[in-house]
């Protein structure tokens, strides 16, 4: 956790913003006023082709400027979202998702960023998640959503007008006021004495998350089927691997070889390029995969050693009963898991102040894990069995598994549990984690990236 007081402590907003952009999935924003003379932020995520969802304030007082708006319009991509709160937002902050958070004063200003004295702190996506708070934040953003608006043609229209009526505002802030009230663009909102029926969003969150993953779902399923014919099949990968197995290490390689780039992630590149037309992206990576003229160690590794291992281990028979050592061995075998294990802080792991070998912070990680239980007293065993061999809909399981205080337990999230279900049952539900998901955008195919 680091305080964050501008000049005051040399800890400036844009430094936090360098640090992070690089490392997160996509950034999600609630800042009341913006200003044309503070485009950092915007700017940042274009140049790292990170997504962005952004919350700003929408009254007479034209709190986002309208060349902001006007950015967000000319941009015309579903990746640089702008969302309005008729008058009650009065928030300021900035989530770089799986990498940190800033909470504090500062608006979307080059006087808050680089002059004032603002006020706020800054906290690690690992103290995040040790204090429960990312969950917090995820509702945090679904309730604006709620009470949100997307923005158009006509908001922009409006509050550039009202921009030039107010030159002279200290004498017609008032009269302002009621004008705009009278004729507005968005509803007003009283407040949260009116609070939103939280059951009927959930249900409607629920719909979309469904949504998503069986849309998803099917889409593996066909690349599955495509990859494992013996016109595709590389000849060093057998016929008896599940189709599910196989579609992920295409996926993995894919990604690996060819998407990313250095410290660089830039899958959205290439879904801009490649979503005109999926089909032919995927018959030149296909053809790619079974020329097979790349390293394909890793891949042949997790094929023919890991993924019948956690086969075993995720077993419905025995799942229940494995002891700390073998679970560690599950953990040391799931890729969500081991990346996610890297990226703690040794201190948390219990590790000296010093570099640790990868596999040194996984074993520790997971000897954390096997100790952790949830509210309700259920552990990572507990939870996994109820996700991969429950009854009813898995995917109604696995968002209670990540919604529900009965089953969620800090540091297991979709990425882990989406893979261990394609591990455990390949030939169903290939396993989908938060590579797989870029691999699939990078191949120009409209899924979405986390919650």
């Amino acid at each position: 956790m680091k305080l964050i007081n501008g000049p005051l402590n040399n800890q400036l907003l844009s430094k936090i913003l360098s640090e992070n952009i690089d490392q997160c999935t996509r950034v999600r924003a609630a800042i009341a006023y913006a200003n044309k003379d503070n485009f950092h932020l915007f700017e940042a995520c274009c140049r790292s082709l990170v997504p962005l969802e952004f919350y700003g304030r929408y009254d007479h007082t034209v709190p986002i400027d309208p060349e902001v708006l006007r950015w967000f319009l000319d941009m015309a991509s579903p990746n640089y979202e702008c969302r309005l709160v008729p008058d009650i937002l009065h928030s300021k902050v900035i989530w770089w998702i799986d990498s940190g958070v800033y909470i504090g004063s500062a608006n979307l200003s080059f006087r808050a960023w680089f002059h004032n004295i603002e006020t706020g702190v800054y906290l690690t996506h690992e103290e995040l998640v040790n204090n429960g708070m990312e969950s917090e934040l995820v509702q945090f953003f679904e309730d604006l959503q709620d009470r949100s608006y997307p923005l158009n043609e006509e908001i922009y229209k409006e509050q550039f007008a009202l921009k030039n009526l107010m030159k002279d505002f200290e004498t017609r802030a008032y009269q302002a006021g009621e004008s705009f009230d009278k004729k507005r663009r968005l509803p007003k909102q009283q407040g949260l004495s009116t609070v939103v029926d939280k059951k009927k969003s959930g249900d409607q969150r629920f719909k979309a998350f469904e949504k998503d993953w069986n849309e998803t779902l099917q889409i593996m399923r066909g690349i599955a089927n495509r990859i494992s014919d013996s016109s595709a099949r590389p000849k060093w990968v057998d016929d008896s691997v599940p189709k599910g197995v196989q579609a992920d290490q295409f996926l993995h390689a894919y990604y690996y070889n060819i998407v990313k780039e250095g410290h660089r992630h830039p899958y959205e590149e290439h879904f801009r390029k490649n979503s005109v037309n999926p089909e032919l992206a995927l018959q030149q990576i296909l053809q790619w995969w079974t020329d097979a003229d790349f390293d394909h160690s890793f891949e042949e590794r997790t094929i023919y050693e890991w993924s019948a291992r956690l086969r075993e281990l995720l077993a419905k028979d025995s799942l229940l009963s494995l002891n700390g050592n073998e679970f560690v061995d599950l953990c040391s075998r799931v890729h969500a898991i081991r990346d996610h294990a890297t990226k703690q802080g040794n201190v948390f792991l219990g590790l000296p102040d010093a570099p640790q070998p990868a596999d040194v912070k996984i074993e520790h990680f997971a000897r954390w894990l096997w100790r952790q239980r949830s509210k309700q007293g259920k552990s990572p065993l507990d939870l996994l069995h109820y996700v991969i061999w429950g009854s009813g809909d898995i995917a109604h399981r696995l968002w209670k598994a990540i919604r529900d205080d009965d089953w969620i337990i800090p540091h297991i999230g979709l990425s882990t549990l989406g893979e261990v279900i394609g591990w455990a049952r390949p030939n169903n539900y290939p396993p989908r984690n938060m590579r797989t998901s870029k691999g699939l955008r990078a191949l120009g195919y409209n899924v979405k990236i986390g919650l």
